[in-house]
Protein backbone atom coordinates (compact mmCIF):
# COMPACT_ATOMS: atom_id res chain seq x y z
CA UNK A 1 0.00 0.00 0.00
CA UNK A 2 1.08 3.52 -0.99
CA UNK A 3 2.46 5.40 2.27
CA UNK A 4 0.19 8.44 1.47
CA UNK A 5 -2.72 6.57 1.46
CA UNK A 6 -1.95 5.51 4.89
CA UNK A 7 -3.71 8.07 7.93
CA UNK A 8 -1.72 8.63 10.79
CA UNK A 9 -2.32 10.03 14.31
CA UNK A 10 -0.18 11.11 16.80
CA UNK A 11 -1.27 12.03 20.60
CA UNK A 12 2.01 14.39 20.83
CA UNK A 13 4.93 15.96 18.99
CA UNK A 14 7.02 12.79 20.74
CA UNK A 15 4.92 10.17 19.06
CA UNK A 16 5.44 11.65 15.51
CA UNK A 17 9.43 11.84 16.30
CA UNK A 18 9.44 8.44 17.33
CA UNK A 19 8.11 7.00 13.94
CA UNK A 20 9.85 3.66 12.96
CA UNK A 21 9.81 4.49 8.92
CA UNK A 22 13.84 4.74 9.21
CA UNK A 23 13.77 1.72 10.59
CA UNK A 24 12.07 -0.74 7.96
CA UNK A 25 14.29 -3.65 6.17
CA UNK A 26 16.35 -2.57 2.95
CA UNK A 27 19.00 -5.20 1.45
CA UNK A 28 19.88 -3.22 -1.59
CA UNK A 29 20.02 0.35 -3.40
CA UNK A 30 16.10 0.47 -4.74
CA UNK A 31 14.77 -0.70 -1.16
CA UNK A 32 17.18 2.35 0.51
CA UNK A 33 15.69 4.82 -2.29
CA UNK A 34 12.12 3.76 -1.49
CA UNK A 35 12.20 4.80 2.23
CA UNK A 36 13.82 7.65 1.82
CA UNK A 37 11.08 8.86 -0.23
CA UNK A 38 8.36 7.21 1.97
CA UNK A 39 10.01 9.52 5.21
CA UNK A 40 10.30 12.67 3.14
CA UNK A 41 6.99 12.25 1.94
CA UNK A 42 5.99 11.63 5.64
CA UNK A 43 7.59 14.70 6.89
CA UNK A 44 5.93 16.79 4.00
CA UNK A 45 2.56 15.38 4.83
CA UNK A 46 2.69 16.68 8.90
CA UNK A 47 5.20 19.84 8.52
CA UNK A 48 2.67 22.00 8.85
CA UNK A 49 1.22 20.32 12.39
CA UNK A 50 4.86 19.12 13.64
CA UNK A 51 7.72 20.92 11.43
CA UNK A 52 7.22 24.79 12.85
CA UNK A 53 10.14 25.74 13.94
CA UNK A 54 14.20 25.26 12.68
CA UNK A 55 14.62 22.87 15.97
CA UNK A 56 11.95 20.65 14.75
CA UNK A 57 12.93 20.66 11.61
CA UNK A 58 16.41 20.03 12.24
CA UNK A 59 15.59 17.18 14.70
CA UNK A 60 13.64 15.30 11.82
CA UNK A 61 16.73 15.62 9.05
CA UNK A 62 19.47 14.69 11.76
CA UNK A 63 17.00 11.76 12.59
CA UNK A 64 17.60 10.92 8.90
CA UNK A 65 21.35 11.64 8.86
CA UNK A 66 21.91 9.50 11.92
CA UNK A 67 20.27 6.34 10.93
CA UNK A 68 21.80 3.04 10.35
CA UNK A 69 20.44 3.35 6.31
CA UNK A 70 21.94 6.72 6.03
CA UNK A 71 25.20 5.65 7.58
CA UNK A 72 25.16 2.56 5.43
CA UNK A 73 24.28 4.11 2.08
CA UNK A 74 25.06 7.85 2.59
CA UNK A 75 25.90 8.63 -1.15
CA UNK A 76 22.48 6.62 -2.48
CA UNK A 77 20.42 8.28 0.00
CA UNK A 78 21.78 11.97 -0.68
CA UNK A 79 21.70 11.30 -4.51
CA UNK A 80 18.38 10.42 -4.41
CA UNK A 81 16.75 13.19 -2.40
CA UNK A 82 19.00 16.32 -4.71
CA UNK A 83 17.13 13.87 -8.03
CA UNK A 84 13.77 12.63 -6.59
CA UNK A 85 12.95 15.44 -4.13
CA UNK A 86 14.76 18.74 -3.78
CA UNK A 87 15.60 19.16 -7.78
CA UNK A 88 11.82 17.91 -8.41
CA UNK A 89 9.74 19.48 -5.72
CA UNK A 90 9.15 23.11 -4.50
CA UNK A 91 9.14 21.93 -1.03
CA UNK A 92 11.88 22.77 2.26
CA UNK A 93 11.89 19.19 3.70
CA UNK A 94 14.87 18.29 1.22
CA UNK A 95 16.36 21.39 1.28
CA UNK A 96 16.73 20.87 5.51
CA UNK A 97 17.68 17.35 5.47
CA UNK A 98 20.63 18.31 2.76
CA UNK A 99 21.69 21.53 4.47
CA UNK A 100 21.80 19.03 7.87
CA UNK A 101 23.67 16.54 6.09
CA UNK A 102 26.55 19.15 4.90
CA UNK A 103 26.42 21.28 8.00
CA UNK A 104 27.56 17.64 9.83
CA UNK A 105 30.21 16.41 7.33
CA UNK A 106 31.60 18.90 4.82
CA UNK A 107 32.56 16.45 2.68
CA UNK A 108 28.82 15.87 2.12
CA UNK A 109 28.34 19.51 1.16
CA UNK A 110 30.86 18.71 -1.58
CA UNK A 111 29.38 15.93 -2.51
CA UNK A 112 25.79 17.88 -2.91
CA UNK A 113 27.81 20.41 -5.01
CA UNK A 114 29.59 17.92 -7.14
CA UNK A 115 25.77 15.94 -7.71
CA UNK A 116 23.88 19.15 -8.42
CA UNK A 117 26.47 20.21 -11.32
CA UNK A 118 24.94 19.00 -14.88
CA UNK A 119 26.53 20.37 -18.09
CA UNK A 120 28.83 23.03 -15.91
CA UNK A 121 25.00 24.07 -14.47
CA UNK A 122 24.31 23.55 -11.31
CA UNK A 123 20.82 23.10 -10.92
CA UNK A 124 20.38 22.86 -7.47
CA UNK A 125 21.66 26.87 -7.24
CA UNK A 126 19.43 27.66 -9.72
CA UNK A 127 16.38 26.07 -8.51
CA UNK A 128 17.05 27.84 -5.70
CA UNK A 129 17.90 31.74 -6.68
CA UNK A 130 14.48 31.20 -8.62
CA UNK A 131 12.68 30.57 -5.58
CA UNK A 132 14.43 33.02 -3.45
CA UNK A 133 13.24 35.50 -6.43
CA UNK A 134 9.53 34.31 -6.76
CA UNK A 135 9.47 34.47 -2.92
CA UNK A 136 8.20 31.16 -2.34
CA UNK A 137 9.05 30.29 1.69
CA UNK A 138 8.77 34.18 2.46
CA UNK A 139 6.01 33.32 5.00
CA UNK A 140 8.13 31.72 7.45
CA UNK A 141 11.43 33.23 8.39
CA UNK A 142 13.07 29.57 9.49
CA UNK A 143 11.86 27.87 6.29
CA UNK A 144 13.31 31.11 4.04
CA UNK A 145 16.21 30.43 6.46
CA UNK A 146 17.41 27.11 4.82
CA UNK A 147 16.77 28.13 1.73
CA UNK A 148 19.40 30.75 2.04
CA UNK A 149 21.87 28.76 3.90
CA UNK A 150 21.82 26.10 1.45
CA UNK A 151 22.21 28.56 -1.45
CA UNK A 152 25.31 30.43 1.00
CA UNK A 153 27.12 26.53 1.57
CA UNK A 154 26.75 25.84 -2.06
CA UNK A 155 28.30 28.78 -3.09
CA UNK A 156 30.76 29.21 -1.08
CA UNK A 157 32.74 26.02 -1.59
CA UNK A 158 33.47 26.45 -5.18
CA UNK A 159 33.54 28.76 -7.48
CA UNK A 160 30.04 29.44 -9.25
CA UNK A 161 29.88 29.25 -13.07
CA UNK A 162 29.25 32.64 -15.28
CA UNK A 163 25.45 30.85 -16.39
CA UNK A 164 24.98 30.45 -12.83
CA UNK A 165 25.99 33.86 -11.49
CA UNK A 166 23.87 35.76 -14.37
CA UNK A 167 21.36 34.57 -12.41
CA UNK A 168 22.24 37.00 -9.71
CA UNK A 169 20.92 39.79 -10.60
CA UNK A 170 20.58 43.64 -9.83
CA UNK A 171 16.66 42.61 -8.47
CA UNK A 172 17.96 40.20 -6.45
CA UNK A 173 20.40 42.32 -5.00
CA UNK A 174 18.17 44.45 -4.39
CA UNK A 175 15.65 42.25 -2.93
CA UNK A 176 18.01 40.73 -0.19
CA UNK A 177 18.60 44.40 0.76
CA UNK A 178 15.11 45.09 1.35
CA UNK A 179 14.82 41.94 2.88
CA UNK A 180 17.75 43.02 5.82
CA UNK A 181 16.12 46.29 6.03
CA UNK A 182 12.54 44.49 6.79
CA UNK A 183 13.95 42.14 9.07
CA UNK A 184 15.75 44.47 11.84
CA UNK A 185 13.76 43.05 15.04
CA UNK A 186 15.07 41.40 17.50
CA UNK A 187 13.13 38.07 16.38
CA UNK A 188 13.90 37.87 12.93
CA UNK A 189 17.93 38.68 13.64
CA UNK A 190 19.29 35.19 12.84
CA UNK A 191 17.34 35.46 9.31
CA UNK A 192 18.48 38.98 8.77
CA UNK A 193 22.23 37.20 9.20
CA UNK A 194 21.33 34.59 6.52
CA UNK A 195 20.36 36.98 4.44
CA UNK A 196 23.76 39.10 4.76
CA UNK A 197 25.59 35.76 4.66
CA UNK A 198 24.36 35.57 1.06
CA UNK A 199 24.86 38.94 -0.02
CA UNK A 200 28.70 38.63 1.16
CA UNK A 201 29.22 35.39 -0.93
CA UNK A 202 28.07 36.41 -4.19
CA UNK A 203 30.77 39.68 -3.54
CA UNK A 204 32.98 36.97 -3.21
CA UNK A 205 31.95 35.23 -5.85
CA UNK A 206 32.04 38.61 -8.50
CA UNK A 207 35.84 38.81 -6.56
CA UNK A 208 36.50 35.10 -7.90
CA UNK A 209 35.13 35.77 -11.40
CA UNK A 210 37.97 38.50 -12.28
CA UNK A 211 35.45 40.31 -13.86
CA UNK A 212 35.26 44.01 -13.64
CA UNK A 213 31.31 44.19 -13.07
CA UNK A 214 30.45 43.42 -8.97
CA UNK A 215 26.34 44.09 -9.34
CA UNK A 216 26.53 44.11 -4.78
CA UNK A 217 28.70 47.13 -4.89
CA UNK A 218 26.50 48.53 -8.21
CA UNK A 219 23.28 48.07 -6.09
CA UNK A 220 25.55 49.80 -2.71
CA UNK A 221 26.52 53.04 -4.47
CA UNK A 222 22.73 53.15 -5.20
CA UNK A 223 21.53 52.56 -2.01
CA UNK A 224 23.64 54.76 0.29
CA UNK A 225 21.40 56.13 3.10
CA UNK A 226 18.93 53.68 2.03
CA UNK A 227 20.48 50.43 3.44
CA UNK A 228 21.55 51.39 6.77
CA UNK A 229 20.33 48.05 8.66
CA UNK A 230 22.84 45.79 6.21
CA UNK A 231 26.01 48.32 7.14
CA UNK A 232 25.17 48.15 10.89
CA UNK A 233 25.04 44.33 10.99
CA UNK A 234 27.98 43.80 8.87
CA UNK A 235 29.88 45.35 11.49
CA UNK A 236 27.96 43.86 14.21
CA UNK A 237 28.71 40.50 12.66
CA UNK A 238 32.02 40.69 12.51
CA UNK A 239 32.09 42.34 15.94
CA UNK A 240 30.53 38.72 17.31
CA UNK A 241 31.51 36.34 14.88
CA UNK A 242 33.86 33.58 15.79
CA UNK A 243 33.67 31.82 12.08
CA UNK A 244 36.97 32.56 9.96
CA UNK A 245 34.94 32.34 6.93
CA UNK A 246 32.59 34.94 7.35
CA UNK A 247 35.11 37.35 8.82
CA UNK A 248 37.34 36.94 5.81
CA UNK A 249 33.98 37.50 3.89
CA UNK A 250 33.07 40.79 5.73
CA UNK A 251 36.74 42.00 5.66
CA UNK A 252 36.87 41.38 1.46
CA UNK A 253 33.24 43.11 1.11
CA UNK A 254 34.80 46.12 3.66
CA UNK A 255 37.54 46.56 1.62
CA UNK A 256 36.22 46.19 -1.82
CA UNK A 257 33.52 49.49 -0.15
CA UNK A 258 36.91 51.39 1.01
CA UNK A 259 38.46 51.28 -2.31
CA UNK A 260 35.22 52.21 -4.47
CA UNK A 261 35.03 55.86 -4.49
CA UNK A 262 31.81 56.36 -5.10
CA UNK A 263 31.51 54.20 -1.58
CA UNK A 264 34.04 55.98 0.72
CA UNK A 265 31.57 57.57 2.57
CA UNK A 266 28.94 54.44 2.56
CA UNK A 267 29.13 53.91 6.33
CA UNK A 268 28.00 56.12 9.35
CA UNK A 269 30.91 57.74 10.84
CA UNK A 270 29.82 55.70 14.13
CA UNK A 271 30.25 52.61 12.34
CA UNK A 272 33.49 53.83 11.44
CA UNK A 273 34.77 54.24 14.88
CA UNK A 274 33.17 50.93 15.97
CA UNK A 275 34.93 49.13 13.26
CA UNK A 276 38.61 50.89 14.62
CA UNK A 277 37.72 49.16 17.94
CA UNK A 278 37.26 45.99 16.66
CA UNK A 279 40.44 46.17 14.23
CA UNK A 280 42.49 47.07 17.14
CA UNK A 281 41.05 44.08 19.58
CA UNK A 282 41.24 41.50 16.78
CA UNK A 283 44.70 42.59 15.90
CA UNK A 284 45.81 42.63 19.18
CA UNK A 285 44.54 39.27 20.66
CA UNK A 286 45.14 36.98 17.29
CA UNK A 287 47.46 33.91 17.74
CA UNK A 288 50.63 32.83 15.84
CA UNK A 289 47.94 29.99 13.89
CA UNK A 290 47.99 30.15 9.83
CA UNK A 291 43.97 31.14 10.20
CA UNK A 292 45.21 34.13 12.93
CA UNK A 293 48.21 35.33 10.10
CA UNK A 294 45.59 35.52 7.16
CA UNK A 295 43.07 37.45 9.89
CA UNK A 296 45.48 39.39 10.66
CA UNK A 297 46.35 40.29 6.57
CA UNK A 298 42.75 40.83 6.38
CA UNK A 299 42.21 42.85 8.83
CA UNK A 300 45.42 45.35 7.68
CA UNK A 301 44.00 45.23 4.08
CA UNK A 302 41.05 46.90 5.59
CA UNK A 303 42.38 49.53 8.16
CA UNK A 304 44.50 51.47 5.33
CA UNK A 305 41.91 52.03 2.66
CA UNK A 306 39.48 52.52 5.96
CA UNK A 307 41.61 55.37 7.51
CA UNK A 308 42.74 56.91 3.99
CA UNK A 309 39.59 57.04 1.91
CA UNK A 310 36.56 57.71 4.43
CA UNK A 311 35.26 59.97 7.13
CA UNK A 312 38.04 58.64 9.03
CA UNK A 313 40.54 61.19 6.67
CA UNK A 314 39.40 63.97 7.78
CA UNK A 315 37.88 63.02 11.40
CA UNK A 316 40.49 61.26 12.76
CA UNK A 317 39.98 58.42 15.86
CA UNK A 318 42.27 57.08 18.68
CA UNK A 319 44.94 57.53 15.76
CA UNK A 320 47.90 57.13 18.62
CA UNK A 321 46.27 54.35 19.30
CA UNK A 322 46.27 53.00 15.98
CA UNK A 323 50.05 53.79 15.73
CA UNK A 324 50.98 52.31 18.75
CA UNK A 325 49.28 48.94 17.76
CA UNK A 326 51.29 48.97 14.52
CA UNK A 327 54.44 49.74 16.09
CA UNK A 328 54.04 46.93 18.25
CA UNK A 329 52.44 44.35 15.55
CA UNK A 330 56.32 44.94 13.89
CA UNK A 331 58.36 45.34 17.03
CA UNK A 332 56.54 42.49 19.25
CA UNK A 333 59.82 41.95 21.58
CA UNK A 334 60.91 38.94 23.11
CA UNK A 335 62.35 37.68 19.70
CA UNK A 336 58.80 36.86 18.31
CA UNK A 337 59.08 36.32 14.14
CA UNK A 338 56.96 38.88 12.38
CA UNK A 339 56.03 37.43 9.00
CA UNK A 340 56.90 39.61 5.73
CA UNK A 341 53.52 40.45 4.72
CA UNK A 342 52.49 41.55 7.95
CA UNK A 343 55.77 44.08 7.77
CA UNK A 344 54.74 45.61 4.77
CA UNK A 345 51.36 46.06 5.27
CA UNK A 346 51.94 47.86 8.57
CA UNK A 347 54.54 50.37 7.04
CA UNK A 348 52.50 51.38 4.46
CA UNK A 349 49.84 52.36 6.64
CA UNK A 350 52.11 54.39 8.69
CA UNK A 351 53.63 56.14 5.35
CA UNK A 352 50.84 56.20 4.11
CA UNK A 353 48.69 57.47 6.70
CA UNK A 354 50.50 58.29 9.79
CA UNK A 355 53.12 59.97 8.43
CA UNK A 356 51.00 62.72 6.35
CA UNK A 357 48.78 62.89 8.99
CA UNK A 358 51.35 64.26 11.26
CA UNK A 359 53.27 65.72 7.99
CA UNK A 360 56.47 64.16 9.52
CA UNK A 361 59.63 63.48 7.52
CA UNK A 362 61.09 60.72 9.92
CA UNK A 363 59.62 57.53 8.83
CA UNK A 364 59.34 55.47 11.89
CA UNK A 365 60.73 57.63 14.66
CA UNK A 366 58.25 57.74 17.20
CA UNK A 367 57.56 57.95 21.27
CA UNK A 368 58.31 54.21 20.57
CA UNK A 369 61.64 55.09 19.50
CA UNK A 370 63.35 53.80 16.24
CA UNK A 371 62.40 50.14 14.16
CA UNK A 372 65.71 48.57 14.53
CA UNK A 373 67.98 48.05 11.23
CA UNK A 374 66.75 44.47 11.21
CA UNK A 375 63.29 45.27 10.63
CA UNK A 376 63.54 47.16 7.43
CA UNK A 377 62.50 45.37 4.15
CA UNK A 378 63.55 46.86 0.49
CA UNK A 379 61.30 50.07 -1.01
CA UNK A 380 60.29 47.66 -3.87
CA UNK A 381 58.73 45.36 -1.04
CA UNK A 382 57.05 48.67 -0.29
CA UNK A 383 55.21 49.06 -3.24
CA UNK A 384 53.44 45.83 -3.63
CA UNK A 385 50.19 45.48 -4.13
CA UNK A 386 47.16 44.50 -1.77
CA UNK A 387 46.62 41.19 -2.95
Amino acid sequence: MDDDAIEYYFDDIESFYSDEILNRPYSNEQDVQRIITQYIRFLIRYSKDFLKTLNEINQVAYKLIDSKICLDYSTVVLAHIIHSHALKEQEYIPYAVLLAAGRDEPRWMKFILSESIQSKKNRLFRKLIQEIKLGLFHTSFEISSILFSLCFELSKLDKIEKYDLDLVDTSLINQLLNLVQETRGDAQESFNYDVIRLLLVFNEQYMMSGQSENLVLDVLSQRIGTSDIFSANLIFMLNRSNDTCIQILILKLLYAIFTRINLYEYFYTNDLYVLVDIILREVCGLGDTKEAQTLLEAYLRVLEPLLENTQLNSRPYKKNEIYRVLQQLIHPGMRRKVHSTTKRLVKRIIENWWEKLMDCNSPYTSSLGPSTPSDDIPETELTKQIV
